[in-house]
């Protein structure tokens, strides 16, 4: 498969979401290129490298390809572990998780480089995979399409990436040079030590305004401290009309039926159309596409009690195969209507995946500092949105990596001055002595 193809699939399958799992239905203009938000009065200083984002990076087609084939493998891996217990609708990115990753493996050596090398499935070494995903960011924003001669809404299609770093740490210049060079990203410098909330909020901000407001509170709170030496952000944001839209007035409530039987009453969108068509004995598979046609959706549906089979038996070679199969057909197309968004915080998952000692105080992050205090990873939060309707499909993702310093406690305050529960317990065997609650310490 060529490099041409491979990146069709990554369109596909990575920028929509990895995958789609439609489940019960549910649903839980400023340019994203904006910067300041969030954070009320406070501000950040900006550090630029000397060295210029480079527009124009030296990467083969085939290293473009072994990218996104990694990218497919983390997708099904990250999935199985996400879909794992879960009955609700789900949504992520891998894109953007494997983006934000990328820069901090910039900064990782020893078992640290090895685990992220393995979670994340990163095919190409160091020198090779940054040049890889600059070209393939380039690549990507070349599917923005303006507003069209006949009235078509345009096609939008954003990333952007920022290193939120601890003021008063010495960051390593060939880092930054690496983040400006491939990523676009300068370093902002904010003081977590002093107000962890405000720095929080301001990369709240960051992330709101680079995913049209659809990403909201991607850090929740507490999950900045004054023990935060940085933050590594990635937002997308995506909008495109259908090549060829659904009429409103054929939409009408009909019945979506439900995995343990029922049925849920819910807007159904109909067409008659030309589209990318396959299917086999246990599905069937439907490719529409936006405006401009180099960008897509692909619908896989399992044929009716086939779904738990089908979702567990899907692989990297079951997905090619579908995807080789597609030819034209006319169809007529129902679907539903729908909105919803997931949030993950994805520190379980990628230990199962084997990345385990970046989260650990054992971490080697001195890729990113001079000098200066051991570095790990405390949190990895995700968050995706996305709006199906007849004109056609809005996503956005954001992924937020929060770096720590090793043996650095957070500062809080406990104030017991209300009523509160209490118990006395062994901490080696978990045995609970006594349970109780103070509600008038008088």
């Amino acid at each position: 498969m060529n490099a041409r193809i491979l990146l069709r699939c990554f369109c596909l399958i990575g920028w929509l979401g990895g995958l789609l799992l439609l489940g019960p239905p549910g649903c839980s203009d400023s340019d994203p290129a904006g910067t300041q938000g969030g954070g009320g009065d406070v501000t950040w200083e900006t550090h630029r490298s000397d060295l210029p984002r480079d527009l124009a990076p030296d990467v083969s087609d085939d290293d473009l390809a072994t990218l996104v084939q990694g990218n497919q493998a983390f997708t099904l891996a990250l999935y199985e572990q996400l879909r794992a217990g879960s009955g609700n609708n789900l949504l992520f990115s891998p894109l953007s998780i494997r983006m934000a990753f990328a820069m901090v493996y910039a900064g990782a050596r020893g078992r640290t480089d090895t685990q992220i090398t393995q979670a994340m499935h990163y095919l190409l070494s160091q020198t090779r995979l940054h040049p890889a995903y600059n070209a393939l960011d380039l690549e990507l924003a070349r599917r923005n399409l303006p507003p069209g001669d006949q009235g078509e809404d345009p096609v939008e299609l954003y990333l952007a990436n920022a290193f939120w770093g601890r003021t008063g740490l010495s960051w390593r210049q060939g880092y930054l040079d690496l983040l400006a060079v491939h990523y676009g990203s300068e370093i902002q410098s904010l003081d977590f030590a002093a107000d962890p909330d405000a720095a929080r909020q301001i990369i709240n901000g960051w992330v709101e305004d680079h995913t049209r407001q659809r990403i909201q509170d991607l850090l929740p709170p507490g999950s900045v401290s004054t023990a935060t030496a940085a933050v590594l952000s990635n937002a997308a944001y995506f909008k495109a009309p259908w090549d060829h839209r659904f009429d409103e007035a054929f939409t009408s409530s009909g019945d979506f039926h439900l995995l343990e039987g029922s049925t849920a009453s819910v807007p159904l969108m109909h067409q008659g159309s030309q589209q990318l068509y396959a299917e086999g004995p246990d599905y069937q598979a439907l490719e529409m596409s936006f405006r401009g046609y180099e960008l897509a959706m692909l619908f896989l549906l399992p044929r009716p009690g086939r779904f738990a089979a089908f979702e567990a038996g899907l692989s990297e070679a079951r997905l090619a195969e579908i995807v080789a199969d597609l030819s034209l057909a006319s169809v007529e197309v129902t679907l539903p209507r729908f909105s919803f968004s997931s949030t993950f915080l994805l520190n379980d998952p990628l230990r199962t995946l084997g990345m385990v000692v970046p989260f650990t105080g054992a971490a080697d992050l001195s890729g990113m500092l001079d000098a200066g205090p051991r570095l790990f990873i405390s949190k990895a939060l995700h968050k995706t949105f996305i709006d199906l309707k007849e004109l056609g499909v809005e996503a956005a993702a954001a992924t937020a990596i929060v770096i720590e310093i090793v043996g650095v406690l957070p500062e809080a305050t406990f104030t017991a001055d209300r009523p509160f529960l209490f118990l006395i317990r062994d901490r080696t065997t978990g045995t609970i002595l006594f349970f109780g609650r103070v509600l008038n310490p008088a």
